[in-house]
């Protein structure tokens, strides 16, 4: 039987419905279906037995919506009459022949009859959901030649001035196949927009970037500029939406080893001599913001041997930007002569300019890349560090807070400067090296995703490959083996018990563990099997002795697992799997993390931030799960 996927994240958070497309096994029927649920902790609904999940591209409109109530209701009620149909089985099983035995039999068909005719109008729903997938694929397939042609109209036209075309625009057009098949790999952006039509909107709507940082008329907090936020994620993540937008840690490995660097590194000699330094200037009264920005120019330029330019928008030019030949935005600066000078947010300015160079000027780039692009931001004395990338939308997310560069030698925030100014140092020849690479480096067909696309199997077997296949929440993705399929879920956490899953792993009490690595800036990558099972506050009947066997062998081991709420612990016909083991470990030293979600949730006596997870924590979740 195939193996479909249920999941949890820590934090409840609503999340959008996510199609998915259904094959029958045994008749190779296609058939759409929409199965996510608008639930605090996102789970599959339970697929019907013989089908496979397999991808689907977004669909817009109302009509998406409300097939996807009507299938939820019907799936429900499927549910409910197969568990009429098992016990009806039951009762004719156990019965005595004779009339008694008759009258079962009759029960027993006519239980069967009713769930015939609840699949039969779940598959009506279905087919009506693909004529709509038909429908929307017919309509990108007109776009895409629409974009062809005008990509040839524009080589033609370079030709004709006698321009000749860079050999990433060669590159591009030779892979043009293969970046349609990209695209339909990948799915779409927000809202059923893909990268090209995210790109476009960006250029259109998006205002100039001194207007767009205040929050004032004009600006990021508008209610003209409310369709633009989805797609430009500012540091300012108050919606929806936000709340599944990927980190750019896991976006970008380089911009995660700058947040680590600068989080850890060791300055050399030089770091700390070139801090001193600007710290020195910096500390300078100035009495303009352009006599601040030529001095710090003067210091990056000195000390990293790079020349800075102005790239000019048409409405707004930067404070200092480095470029890469093929077109990549390598750094950008901000600058305002004081904090709160200029009267809009530091941060969001500068992010715009990355967004609008990715969505304009990286052009053909954009087509191999998420763009990757160091921010630095200069406030009078005080610096901080961002990244930008550009996924499925662009993202922006501080790397650092604001460091003070003022000379003060017997203070640690002098190492701190030091830090960032290594990671600076570190992080511009990563940046130089990957846009080298762009045109010679296979090419990347998920720009959405994490980064990551191997692990290190659990079993000694060496590397495994793996293509993503859904996203199911922020963190949280469905993903299948390369090159065999094999379903797999894969999540990124802060921490995680893998002790404490691999030993309920081994007793039958949790999904196998197939893999784990720790990544940059203290991420961790887990990747475990699909488990055909339903959520315990989905089951009509609940095994209730097989959870507390699950439970008590969690505690046999020395374990706590620290969250055992329904949502992470699934039923597959009688047995019992414990998951998400964040906040798991061994008695005595596991701990509850930081910025728990105490509004919407209650937890047990002693539970909070920080504070130790304990047997009697877990048992206070058993009891009110059954």
């Amino acid at each position: 039987m195939p193996r479909f996927a249920s999941f949890s994240s820590s934090a409840a958070s609503k999340v959008p419905s996510r199609p998915r497309l259904l094959t029958s096994c045994t008749t190779g029927v296609e058939l759409a279906c929409v199965g996510w649920s608008h639930r605090a902790h996102a789970r599959p609904v339970l697929p019907l037995r013989g089908i496979r999940v397999l991808r689907l591209p977004s669909l817009r409109g109302h009509h998406r919506h409300r097939m996807s109530g009507e299938e939820a209701k019907l799936k429900l009620k499927i549910q409910q009459a197969e568990a009429a149909v098992a016990r009806a089985q039951k009762v004719y099983d156990e019965a005595e022949p004779g009339s008694v035995k008759d009258s079962c039999l009759q029960l027993l068909l006519a239980e069967k009859a009713s769930l015939l005719a609840k699949e039969k109008a779940l598959d009506s729903c279905l087919q009506l959901l693909l004529a709509e997938k038909a429908s929307l694929l017919a309509k990108e397939k007109a776009l895409e030649q629409v974009r062809e042609k005008d990509l040839l109209q524009q080589r033609a036209a370079a030709g004709k001035r006698g321009r000749g075309v860079t050999s990433v625009d060669d590159h591009y057009h030779d892979q043009l196949p293969h970046l349609k098949k990209a695209r339909t790999d990948a799915g779409t952006g927000v809202e059923g927009l893909d990268r090209e039509e995210i790109a476009a909107l960006i250029n259109k709507k998006l205002p100039t970037a001194s207007s767009y940082s205040k929050a004032t008329a004009g600006g990021w907090a508008d209610n003209r500029y409310k369709t633009l936020q989805p797609y430009v994620n500012f540091h300012r993540q108050h919606t929806l939406q936000d709340q599944r937008t990927i980190p750019v840690a896991l976006l970008d490995p380089i911009l995660a080893q700058i947040a680590e660097d600068c989080a850890s590194a060791a300055p050399t000699q030089g770091d700390c001599i070139f801090t001193t330094r600007v710290a020195s200037a910096m500390s300078e009264n100035f009495k303009t913001e352009g006599e601040r920005t030529d001095k710090f120019w003067e210091l990056l330029e000195h000390e990293n041997s790079i020349k800075f330019q102005r790239i000019d928008f048409g409405d707004a030019k930067t404070d200092g930007s480095l470029t890469h030949p093929k077109g990549g935005l390598m750094v950008n600066i901000e600058v305002k002569n004081e904090v709160g000078s200029g009267g809009g947010a530091i941060h969001v300015q500068n992010a715009v300019y990355a967004a609008k160079y990715a969505a304009g000027q990286a052009g053909v780039l954009r087509q191999f890349s998420t763009c990757p692009t160091l921010l630095i931001e200069l406030a009078g004395p005080n610096m901080s560090l961002s990244g930008a990338v550009f996924s499925n939308v662009v993202v922006c997310d501080q790397l650092t807070p604001m460091v003070s560069l003022l000379w003060q030698p017997h203070s640690p925030l002098m190492l701190q400067a030091a830090r960032c100014f290594a990671a600076v140092r570190m992080a511009l020849p990563r940046l130089l090296a990957y846009y080298d690479s762009v045109q010679s480096q296979a090419l990347r067909q998920q720009l959405d995703f994490p980064y990551p696309t191997s692990f290190t199997a659990s079993d000694g077997n060496g590397r495994v490959h793996f293509k993503y296949v859904q996203q199911l929440s922020c963190l949280c993705f469905r993903g299948s083996i390369q090159p065999h399929g094999q379903s797999v879920f894969i999540k990124f956490c802060r921490s995680y018990s893998t002790a404490a899953h691999q030993a309920m792993a081994t007793a039958g009490y949790a999904p196998a563990l197939l893999g784990f690595e720790q990544l940059v800036q203290g991420w961790w990558l887990i990747v475990q099997e699909f488990v055909d099972a339903v959520p315990w506050d989905e089951m009509v009947d609940k095994p209730v002795e097989p959870l507390k066997a699950a439970v008590c062998a969690l505690h046999a081991a020395g374990f706590v697992h620290g969250d055992l709420r329904g949502c992470n612990i699934l039923v597959a016909a009688s047995a019992v799997y414990l998951i998400d083991f964040e906040w798991a470990g061994l008695v005595g030293t596991a701990t509850y993390p930081y910025f728990m979600n105490h509004a919407d949730i209650q937890w047990p006596d002693g539970a909070g931030d920080g504070r130790l997870v304990t047997e009697s924590h877990d048992l206070w979740w058993l009891r009110n799960l059954i």
